[in-house]
């Protein structure tokens, strides 16, 4: 008859956690799947909208900023809240409030200032794996 020896306790106790570990990475990763892959509806007032990258946006009052040229830079994924929605304007574009208090620099648009935008400048959903790509560039930084 065999007996166990010390080793094989060891591999007993450890083979739990990976079925442990799995599971929890399932739970972190599946809804970050389902959030980014499912339908977008259409782009109401007093919803908050994210921005799809870098884009110029003009400010709803030219001459609100005098550093700026009536327009400003948004960066990826930046805030904001749909103000009037393209079917309130008539032509197409929806004005929208930039949220957040964080300071922005010159060109960048600043906090609660009201712009101008496109469909194709704004969306539902924040871009979960660029946002995913930046924490964990700031957490693990590379040089």
């Amino acid at each position: 008859m065999a007996v166990p020896s010390e080793h094989d306790d060891a591999d007993a106790k450890r083979n739990p956690l990976i079925p442990v570990g799995l599971t929890v990475l399932a739970i972190l990763v599946i809804p970050l799947g389902i959030y980014s892959f499912g339908p977008e509806g259409p782009i109401k007032k007093n919803q908050v909208v994210f921005s799809t990258g870098q884009h110029r946006a003009h400010f709803a009052k030219g001459s609100q900023y005098d550093e700026y040229r009536g327009y400003c830079i948004l960066q990826a994924r930046d805030q904001l809240l749909v103000v009037e929605s393209a079917e309130d304007r008539g032509d197409g574009s929806y004005l929208a409030r930039m949220l957040g208090t964080r300071k922005q620099e010159f060109p960048a648009c600043p906090a609660q200032s009201h712009v101008i935008l496109y469909e194709h400048q704004i969306t539902l959903r924040p871009d979960t794996w660029g946002g995913l790509q930046d924490a964990l560039g700031r957490l693990f930084p590379s040089g």
